[in-house]
């Protein structure tokens, strides 16, 4: 199904598959799907609660217009299908720090557009905005984002047991970081 109107949309970052553009309200349908998908929540460390459409937009609305977050769609070049999001959040300019993540439509993952995701936002992070550390989590009932973390050059910092409360049952946080000198290490060699 081609999207003509989402492949106009402006090319912030781009890799071989997909370009990133900053989120806008046209997005919130998605966004209201993904955040009632059981399992796609749980992967994403959020706590899975029903949220009524009006109260959900004006959280997304609020959301994407935070100075304190850059949110990005990630749309798929050869149709214009809005697949995911990425964000950074938790930025600190005077640290030259923040988090960051992925969520990704169920239907897209495994087939390495998280990678390249992945890839963009790592190398915006320390090369445009000239950050020097990046971070980002999850828990043990994940343990593919661990493998994932891990395969981009992350290095486990904290293993916090018991930290969130999921699905019925209590899973350890699991922290990640990377330095600006892990970034050379794993994409400049």
């Amino acid at each position: 199904m081609k999207n003509d109107i989402n492949l106009k949309r402006v090319c912030f970052l781009e890799s071989e598959r997909v370009f990133l553009t900053p989120t806008n309200n046209d997005d919130f349908e998605d966004h209201y799907r993904w955040n009632h998908d059981r399992e796609m929540v749980y992967l994403d460390d959020m706590y899975f609660r029903p949220k009524n459409y009006s109260d959900a937009r004006e959280a997304f609305e609020k959301r994407i217009q935070s100075k304190d977050v850059v949110a990005l769609s990630i749309i798929l070049k050869e149709t214009g299908e809005h697949i995911g999001v990425t964000e950074l959040y938790g930025i600190d300019e005077y640290e030259r720090k923040c988090f960051w993540g992925v969520v990704l439509d169920r239907k897209f993952w495994r087939q390495g557009l998280g990678t390249e995701v992945a890839g963009l936002m790592i190398r915006y992070v320390f090369e445009d905005l000239g950050f020097r550390r990046l971070k980002s989590y999850t828990h043990s009932g994940n343990p593919g984002s661990m493998v994932f973390q891990e395969k981009l050059g992350f290095v486990k910092e904290a293993h916090l047991r018991q930290e969130y409360f999921f699905g019925g049952a209590f899973v350890d946080g699991i922290d990640y970081g990377m330095l600006k000198e892990d970034y050379e290490r794993a994409f400049k060699q």
